[in-house]
């Protein structure tokens, strides 16, 4: 059993890893290099692979046996996560659904910078649909208290935390001013009133 969970850790960090890599300016650098024609067609292709891989975790995850690791009823506090976290994640992911999916620029025909959007809930955090993840992932945990759960939800708050490094670091370059400004009256992740100093260390 313990080699099964070690198993599904390295498939998460894996699935965090290849997601990172594809992602990032110099991997698409050197794919555009080759194919320039393939531009207008990697983001579909990007979220394509992310889903898939992303099926194909669960899939192991889900075929696994694992332990329950709480004794205690903690499914109120579970579903108190779940269902903010969810609603919050499928606000923005509706908000975000043609940029996200990479449709736009299949219409479009070539990659268009998007706006820095700073309306609706990103007026109380910068990164809501990383903190509905937070809920969410924790929440289900909470509910079914599985081993395997636990290893999913620290690889993908590991993981999140790693990325909002590197996307904020991209958006400071994308957006320049006007995001530090941002970043000095918004929280990252968490609601809270600011102190002065800006969250961006």
């Amino acid at each position: 059993m313990l080699l099964t969970h070690l198993q599904l850790a390295v498939l998460w960090i894996l699935f965090g890893v290849f997601h990172s890599v594809f992602a990032s300016n110099r991997f698409k650098t050197a794919v555009f290099a080759g194919l320039p024609g393939f531009r207008p067609y990697y983001r579909a292709a990007y979220v394509l692979f992310a889903f898939s891989t992303l099926g194909g975790v669960l899939a192991y995850q889900l075929a696994i046996p694992s332990p329950l690791l709480l004794e205690a009823n903690w499914r109120p506090a579970g579903y108190t996560l779940m269902a903010p976290g969810g609603l919050l994640m499928a606000i923005c992911i509706r908000k975000y659904f043609l940029s996200l999916s990479g449709l736009r620029s299949l219409v479009r025909q070539q990659v268009v910078k998007g706006p820095l959007r700073v309306d609706g809930v990103h007026r109380y955090v910068r990164h809501p649909l990383y903190l509905g993840t937070f809920m969410l992932v924790w929440g289900v945990f909470l509910a079914i208290p599985t081993l395997s759960l636990l290893v999913m939800a620290i690889a993908i708050h590991a993981y999140t935390l790693l990325g909002i490094r590197y996307e904020e670091a991209k958006l400071i370059r994308e957006f320049g001013f006007a995001y530090l400004e941002y970043c000095a009256r918004v929280p990252r992740l968490l609601p809270f009133p600011l102190p002065k100093k800006s969250q961006i260390r």
